[in-house]
């Protein structure tokens, strides 16, 4: 079973998606074309968002383009995350050692979701988009998040990532999964070179603690060509910043939750 969005509110977030990633102002041909949507229910929808107050429709070049409004929305999240906790500091001081991606990510349901991140100047990248979703089972920082959790609560994941037709490697079984999940609770960390590409690798680690009650992993991510001989030293790297990130911003609220439950939060029935 595949879990289908609402159309009107995919469509309404691909549009946005789209302008995130053109940069510049597009006429509806240039967005239906780019959506494989039909012409009529694209006119009627970017209409819509221009009613609402989300896009600029120039009349003389006929072309739209988002206002200050669609910035507004989320805007207040990066201060109360990156700047409210000293995030910032954090990744500013990770991305400073390691001259590599850093990320801040959190849990969104069976998904984990990059909230921010700073990104090298040097080619030697892949980087997520700011707000992209990667499949918990697919993630270095999704395994790191789950290495905090029950196994039942694995189970779970692994079931419904399984009956939402969520898993891209329909090969994984729930013992590679625990098998991956044993070493990050032995070690503390999570490195996975060769992915999600050939070339790309990655290393993440709890933070710790949550925002508003939602886990935290910080992550850094480059060529597996660059990573792998620095494994160790990015590790080590990573455990003395957030010790010393937690010296400089104690924290009264901890991403801990003793209560014995039957039900998965991340999982909607």
């Amino acid at each position: 079973m595949i879990r289908k969005p609402v159309k009107s509110a995919s469509r309404t977030f691909e549009v946005l998606e789209l302008f995130r990633d053109r940069r510049q102002p597009l006429r509806l041909n240039e967005i239906y074309s780019a959506l494989g949507y039909p012409q009529s229910s694209t006119t009627n929808l970017l209409k819509s968002m221009v009613i609402e107050g989300y896009l600029n429709y120039n009349r003389k070049a006929r072309t739209y383009l988002p206002t200050l409004q669609v910035a507004s929305l989320g805007s207040w999240l990066y201060g109360h995350v990156a700047f409210g906790r000293g995030y910032n500091w954090l990744i500013d001081e990770l991305f400073r050692k390691t001259e590599e991606t850093v990320v801040l990510a959190t849990q969104n349901d069976l998904f984990i979701q990059y909230m921010t991140m700073r990104v090298p100047d040097h080619p030697h990248k892949r980087p997520p988009n700011p707000g992209e979703m990667r499949l918990m089972l697919d993630a270095t920082s999704g395994m790191v998040l789950m290495s905090q959790m029950r196994d039942r609560e694995i189970d779970k994941i692994y079931r419904y990532s399984n009956y939402y037709e969520l898993n891209p490697d329909k090969a994984i079984t729930l013992e590679d999964v625990m098998s991956r999940i044993r070493w990050i609770r032995h070690t503390g960390y999570c490195y996975w070179p060769e992915h999600p590409v050939p070339g790309i690798a990655s290393i993440a680690m709890s933070l710790g603690e949550s925002v508003n009650g939602i886990p935290l992993v910080i992550g850094i991510g480059g060529t597996t060509e660059r990573l792998s001989p620095r494994r160790a030293e990015f590790v080590e790297l990573m455990r003395d910043t957030i010790a010393e990130f937690h010296r400089r911003f104690p924290q009264d609220e901890r991403a801990t939750d003793d209560e014995d439950r039957d039900d998965l939060p991340v999982a909607a029935e």
